[in-house]
C-alpha cells in the first residue's frame, strides 16, 4: 500500500512520539466548532483516543499533549470521569465518554491509523477532554455556562477530516 505524504508524516510522528494530534477547522462558518484529537493512542498505549472541542486549535493541541503526558507520568489509564490536574494551568480537566456515533465524523485520521496498524475495531475507543467554564463548572454540571457547554458538544461537521 502506497502512502501519501500526509499519511507518511502522521506515521512518522506516531512512531517517534507515540501519538500525534490533529487539528480540524470548519471550512466555513461556525469557527467555534473547531476540534483536536489524538491519533495513535489505541495502538501505542492501548488507550482510547482523546478529543477536545471549542478552544483555539493550538490550545487544544497543548491540552491533549499535556493530558497524555500527565497520564504517562502518573501511570494512569484514561477512563471516563477521570480528573486531570496538569492539563490546564489553574484548573482541572476531566475525561468523559465520547459517543461512537461521532467517531466517523470526528476521528477519521485516528480510525485510519488504527486500521492501518491492524487494530480491531472493538479495541478502538475515544474519551473527550472537557474543560471548565470560567466558574469551574464542566459541561455536564447543572451550573455550567451555556456557551461553554454548547461549544464542547460535538455536532456533525462539514469539513475535510480523513474518512
Amino acid at each position: 500500500m502506497t502512502l501519501d505524504a500526509q499519511e507518511a508524516r502522521i506515521i512518522d510522528i506516531i512512531d517517534r512520539v507515540g501519538w500525534a494530534v490533529m487539528n480540524i477547522s470548519p471550512k466555513k462558518g461556525d469557527q467555534d466548532r473547531r476540534w483536536s484529537f489524538t491519533v495513535g493512542l489505541p495502538v501505542t498505549h492501548g488507550w482510547p483516543e482523546l478529543i477536545c472541542f471549542g478552544l483555539r486549535l493550538d490550545t487544544m493541541m497543548k491540552f491533549l499533549n499535556n493530558a497524555v503526558q500527565e497520564l504517562e507520568r502518573k501511570g494512569l489509564s484514561p477512563t471516563p470521569h477521570l480528573q486531570l490536574t496538569e492539563v490546564i494551568d489553574g484548573a482541572p480537566a476531566r475525561l468523559e465518554a465520547f459517543s461512537p456515533d461521532f467517531y466517523r465524523q470526528h476521528l477519521g485520521w485516528a480510525l485510519w491509523f488504527a486500521h492501518h496498524r491492524g487494530l480491531k475495531p472493538e479495541y478502538f475507543g475515544c474519551l473527550q477532554l472537557m474543560w471548565p467554564d470560567k466558574n469551574g463548572h464542566f459541561p455536564m454540571d447543572e451550573d455550567c455556562d451555556a456557551e461553554a457547554r454548547r461549544i464542547q458538544t460535538p455536532v456533525n461537521p462539514d469539513c475535510g477530516d480523513k474518512g
